[in-house]
């Protein structure tokens, strides 16, 4: 009997460690997208919230005082109560130009690196001037 001639049935170990290899390639890849997709949602819902809830606060204290408030205002009535943090553990300042409230993410945080821009409010139309 030759040994050479012998035919093996089954795998190498080589073979098994390349297959394994490319397994664990396309886990990873998976797992980064599905991550980067979380994040992305978390900072769409953010986004959604904050101006939800900045934007209807705001609105309703102007409809019911019909004057603009001031920055000192806003930041003292909604600051103050309810902090405004998102997610991230992040604050938001006010910018207060005419007709128009501008909501920024205080300094560079998790927020605005993942998205969460300005909230710009018009308030125009609830105004009686």
């Amino acid at each position: 009997m030759n040994i050479l001639n012998k035919r093996n049935r089954g795998f190498t170990m080589i073979e098994i460690l390349i297959v394994l290899a490319i397994l664990a390639g396309i886990v990873v890849s998976l797992t980064k997208s599905v991550g980067s997709g979380r994040d992305a949602a978390l900072a769409q819902q953010t986004r959604i919230d904050m101006d939800g809830r900045i934007r209807t606060a705001i609105v309703a204290k102007v409809s019911a005082t019909r004057v603009m408030p001031t920055k000192s205002a806003i930041t003292a009535a909604y600051l103050g109560l309810d902090t405004l943090n998102d997610p991230y553990r992040q604050t938001y300042e006010f910018e207060v130009n005419s007709n128009i409230i501008t909501v920024k993410p205080n300094g560079k945080g998790k927020a605005k690196a993942a998205g969460v821009n300005d909230i710009i409010i018009d308030l125009s139309p609830y105004l009686p001037f």
